[in-house]
């Protein structure tokens, strides 16, 4: 999904759909109040002042098609993101590096308690178990 440009109306209703949760929830695990989300997804205000929120945002949006929704969304609800996702993915880019090994030798679901565990108290290593779960997602995909 190309995001670049894409309005944050449509980037909400993405999300809203994938997760089948209201705006209110919505609102809830992105850590804004109901009535600013309303302002973003009409366009009373134009960006995400705060970085933590828009991380969130691209957390929920690259972990659609998880099974396990509900954790997912508990698991950005929590978290405290101190590094882009930009920034996280330049550090992280040969195809021998930890997130492409983990995707590879650790099992989806394992990964994917790993998350649950750890919750915020370990954002850096959380981002990288959750690029690998959703890398060893798509691996699974594409094999049938």
């Amino acid at each position: 999904m190309q995001l670049y440009g894409q309005p944050l109306s449509e980037r909400f209703g993405h999300v809203v759909a994938a997760y089948n949760i209201t705006q209110r929830r919505l609102a809830e695990v992105l850590g804004l109040s109901a009535p600013m989300l309303s302002q973003l997804s009409s366009g009373r205000r134009i960006k995400i002042g705060n970085p933590a929120v828009y991380e969130r945002l691209v957390m929920l949006e690259d972990s659609v098609g998880a099974q396990d929704t509900e954790a997912v969304l508990r698991r950005v609800e929590a978290a405290q993101p101190v590094l882009s996702t930009t920034q996280i993915r330049t550090g992280i880019s040969t195809e021998t590096d930890a997130v492409t090994a983990l995707a590879t030798v650790v099992p989806s679901g394992e990964l994917e308690r790993a998350l649950i565990m750890l919750g915020e108290h370990t954002p850096v290593l959380s981002k990288v178990l959750s690029m690998a779960e959703d890398m060893s997602r798509r691996n699974r995909d594409a094999q049938g």
